[in-house]
């Protein structure tokens, strides 16, 4: 399914998420779904000229409620704390943020037996 991406970038996410334990990938609407488990942690959408990332954060979610503040067109924190990124393609967020966000995405949805094969 790597070749629905067709930015590197992307494909560099959707490998990450695929890194960790027990993830299962499908579809969810138009975006590509990483569950941990049974609970989604990941969701990744592309278009001809953006991509769209989906993570569920809590420590980070202070950090996320400011890029939107400064940044709507491209940050949104939902009330469920589910943020969503929608960037051009070619631009990156701030180096290491996605992968971070990710990493606290899946220890926030996965389970203990899950999180007990990575710590």
């Amino acid at each position: 399914m790597a070749d629905a991406f067709e930015t590197e970038f992307v494909r560099s996410l959707r490998d990450l998420a695929l890194s960790y334990p027990g993830v299962n990938e499908g579809d969810s609407c138009v975006n590509r779904a990483f569950k941990a488990g049974t609970k989604g942690f990941l969701y990744l959408g592309e278009k001809p000229d953006t991509y769209r990332v989906m993570v569920k954060l809590e420590k980070s979610l202070d950090d996320a409620t400011k890029l939107s503040e400064r940044d709507p067109d491209h940050y949104a924190v939902g009330t469920t704390r589910w943020v969503t990124i929608v960037l051009p393609h070619g631009q990156q967020p701030p180096p290491g943020q996605l992968e971070s966000w990710i990493d606290e995405s899946y220890r926030l949805q996965a389970g203990k037996k899950l999180l007990a094969r990575i710590d």
